[in-house]
């Protein structure tokens, strides 16, 4: 079996590291895998590159095409290769994108139509939670598979935590992170011995590193597929405090030192406190060993193995 992975990249931060990991995860499954990433901007930058994309299919001896993101799906079936296509559907393309005030962004329409015509072309849907879910009229080709974690990667460095210092990685300058909710809650608790720390963009290979130095992981988006910072953080056995989004309070569940957290900037202000105050790691690996990434890997490969047995 030979797989051809198509997806996003950037010549400042290449391809998403969960995207190559999970690349990486099944080649070493013993299944032949290449990426083909587009670099163009945009549905135009996309478009033009269909014959191109199509070229390179045809040069090459593929049995299924494995595309991420909505438009990626799309610029695949118009590439019309004859090949069978998976298409994992992250979360902004099937719900679309939001403004400061956690609003809808107009334009987010037209990206959410043509993820919609993309899912005509593909012969099995990936979706990584049960919200993105929702947004799929195909429901009998779609099924819940959640990005896995590099368990050998993520993972607990020592007993202790490093106190008071809360971590978050987002861009400020996307709107959908809200990262002005942590913020504003730091400004509440107001105290210069507490930390706030937010490395981006960072090295992939060094968020571990940042997660098992911090007393606490906190995400405040509007909107989330199955964010995989959360995973990692629990895989690490990091405290989470998040917002009620996508798949993270099905992840935490049950887990001490875990908390979901309104907008409401004083509530994160009070559970980043009360995290703080504990000063102790979770036992957060336990609760997603399904999601290593072997497992997932193998999960992936069986969804190839059915289409092509059809």
């Amino acid at each position: 079996m030979k797989v051809l992975f198509v997806c996003k990249s950037s010549p400042k931060y290449g391809i998403v590291p969960f995207i190559r990991r999970q690349g990486e995860s099944i080649n070493k499954q013993g299944v032949g895998l290449d990426f083909y990433t587009v670099k163009g901007h945009g549905i135009i930058g996309y478009l033009k590159q269909i014959r191109q994309l199509s070229s390179h299919i045809k040069n090459n001896n593929y049995d299924i095409i494995h595309a991420h993101y909505g438009l990626i799906g799309l610029l695949c079936g118009l590439s019309f290769s004859g090949l069978p296509i998976v298409l994992s559907v992250m979360g902004s393309d099937a719900y679309g994108r939001f403004n400061t005030r956690g609003k809808r962004i107009f334009n987010s329409y037209f990206i959410m139509l043509l993820t919609q015509i993309s899912l005509l072309f593909s012969s099995r849907i990936i979706v990584k939670s049960k919200n993105i879910l929702d947004f799929i009229p195909h429901k009998k080709k779609a099924q819940i598979l959640p990005n896995g974690v590099d368990f050998e990667l993520f993972k607990p460095t020592s007993n202790n935590l490093v106190k008071n210092r809360v971590l978050c990685l987002c861009d400020p300058k996307d709107s959908r992170k809200n990262f002005k909710l942590v913020k504003e809650a730091m400004s509440l608790i107001n105290d210069d011995n507490i930390q706030l720390i937010n490395p981006f963009p960072i090295e992939p290979n060094n968020f571990p590193k940042y997660l098992n130095e911090s007393s606490v992981f906190v995400l405040s988006s509007y909107n989330e597929g199955s964010p995989n910072v959360i995973k990692e953080a629990m895989a690490c056995n990091i405290p989470v405090i998040s917002t009620d989004v996508g798949d993270v309070k099905e992840i935490i569940h049950n887990v001490e030192g875990c908390y979901i957290t309104s907008f409401n900037p004083e509530d994160l202000a009070n559970k980043i406190k009360k995290v703080i105050s504990l000063n102790k790691r979770t036992e957060g690996r336990k609760n997603i060993k399904h999601l290593n990434s072997i497992i997932i890997a193998k999960k992936i490969i069986n969804i190839y193995s059915k289409i092509l047995k059809k």
